[in-house]
């Protein structure tokens, strides 16, 4: 008999499977290639498979995590192709998917060895140009008071999983009410926060606002789909609009659809809450740049220090 669950995880913005940058991570035998096998390439310092694998998913337009496109480009061009990591940098220069920051700055080999190439002038040239682009569509105070707003969610979270959970999740509540009331009016106002407008992280915080307005699941139904609108205009991540549908789902009485929602059980352990169609789960999770569910329970035992299941 399946005990009860009685929290949803992940409950913080850790564990929405927004990837480090060139962090390694765990793929199995059978995997597919995608994005995490990619990630277990470069750790190996296989930069030509690395390439390969991310590559061809390119080709396929299937989305990567967020900041996956510069490592795209980074294995390119430790790989030696330096021709075609310039030419993905062009056709990215505009998706607003690309950490420009990061391009002219991360230290990392292949990153190195393009800044050092004798066409980077030129292409460092389009590359400040798209800044200066991103920077006339900003809403800079909007994003800053995003990334205030999740700041003080997450301390609150994390205050919560050190003190145990359990009561302790209801310290939580007047933060979560609070943003999400803020954005409501900001939703009104502007619109969506997406990308172009408040940059990949501004968006990253409406989004960890939203995931965790729980007590208003009229509101997180009404952002997804503003969300969804965003994610096929490459304004927001297709990560997130999959974890914030598993959340609507549930609310709804409905099975999820992504798998990322686990419950406690009343042994401890976490348990993934009901999901349609198992077999073709780990098909649905690849399609939006997440990683595989067995690697994703081995995630949430570490994060949480439980049982996964």
């Amino acid at each position: 008999m399946r005990s009860r669950l009685i929290r949803s995880y992940p409950a913080t913005r850790a564990a929405t499977l927004t990837v480090a940058l060139f962090a390694a991570a765990a793929a199995t035998a059978a995997e597919p290639p995608s994005f995490f096998s990619a990630l277990d390439h470069y750790g190996n310092e296989d930069y030509a498979a690395c390439s390969t694998t991310l590559g061809e998913l390119y080709r396929q337009d299937l989305p990567f995590p967020d900041g996956g496109e510069l490592l795209l480009i980074e294995c390119t061009a430790a790989a030696g192709d330096h021709a075609a990591a310039f030419a993905y940098v062009d056709a990215l220069l505009a998706s607003g998917r690309l950490p420009l920051g990061d391009l002219r700055t991360k230290q990392r080999p292949g990153l190195d060895a393009l800044r050092a190439d004798p066409a980077w002038p030129a292409v460092l040239q389009r590359v400040i140009a798209e800044e200066k682009k991103r920077e006339t569509l900003r809403d800079a105070p909007l994003r800053l008071e995003l990334l205030a707003r999740e700041a003080k969610d997450q301390a609150a979270q994390h205050a919560a999983i050190a003190a145990g959970g359990g009561d302790a999740w209801g310290q939580t509540a007047p933060v979560k009410e609070a943003n999400a009331t803020w954005l409501k009016g900001i939703i009104a106002e502007k619109g969506w926060p997406g990308i172009a407008r408040v940059d990949r992280d501004g968006a990253k915080a409406a989004w960890v606002i939203v995931q965790h307005a729980d007590h208003d699941p009229a509101f997180q139904a009404q952002a997804l789909a503003l969300m969804q609108k965003a994610a096929e205009a490459g304004d927001a991540d297709a990560a997130d609009v999959a974890l914030l549908t598993d959340r609507v789902l549930l609310a709804q009485g409905k099975s999820q659809r992504y798998g990322t929602q686990f419950g406690d059980a009343a042994d401890g352990a976490m348990e993934l809450r009901p999901t349609e169609d198992m077999e073709t789960l780990d098909a649905r999770r690849r399609a939006v740049g997440l990683q595989p569910l067995a690697a994703y329970k081995a995630m949430l035992s570490e994060m949480y220090g439980k049982a996964v299941r």
